[in-house]
C-alpha cells in the first residue's frame, strides 16, 4: 500500500481536535480524509461522497490486479526503455563456461 505522509506542526488545541476526528472516522469505519472530504470544495462544489476504509483498500489494489492489457503494455515497455542498450551480453555461453567443466 502506498501511502504518502506529511507532517505539519500544529498547536496542541489543533492537534487534540485532529485526533478526535481520526477517532470518529475510525468508529465510522472511514479515514480521516474521507471523514473530511466532504469539507473540501472539488469545482467549487462541495463533495458528498463518502469513502469507507473498505472501499479505500479496494481503490489501493496492486498494479497487476487493475492493469488493462494497454496499461501492462505501457508498463513493459517503460520498463524495456528503463535498461542501457549498451550493457554487454555474456559473449560465453557454452555450456562448459555455465555448468563447470564436469559438464553437469
Amino acid at each position: 500500500m502506498n501511502i504518502q505522509t506529511t507532517t505539519i506542526e500544529v498547536d496542541q488545541s489543533t492537534a487534540a481536535i485532529l485526533q478526535t476526528l481520526k477517532a470518529e472516522a475510525e468508529a465510522q469505519g472511514k479515514t480521516l480524509a474521507a471523514l473530511l472530504s466532504p469539507l473540501l470544495p472539488t469545482n467549487g462544489v462541495h463533495s458528498s461522497g463518502e469513502i469507507t476504509l473498505e472501499e479505500e483498500k479496494q481503490e489501493e489494489r496492486p498494479f497487476y490486479e487493475t492493469a488493462t492489457t494497454e496499461e501492462w503494455l505501457k508498463a513493459f515497455n517503460e520498463w524495456v526503455a528503463s535498461h542501457d542498450p549498451n550493457t554487454p551480453v555474456i559473449l560465453d555461453d557454452s555450456r562448459e563456461a555455465i555448468y563447470g567443466d564436469d559438464g553437469r
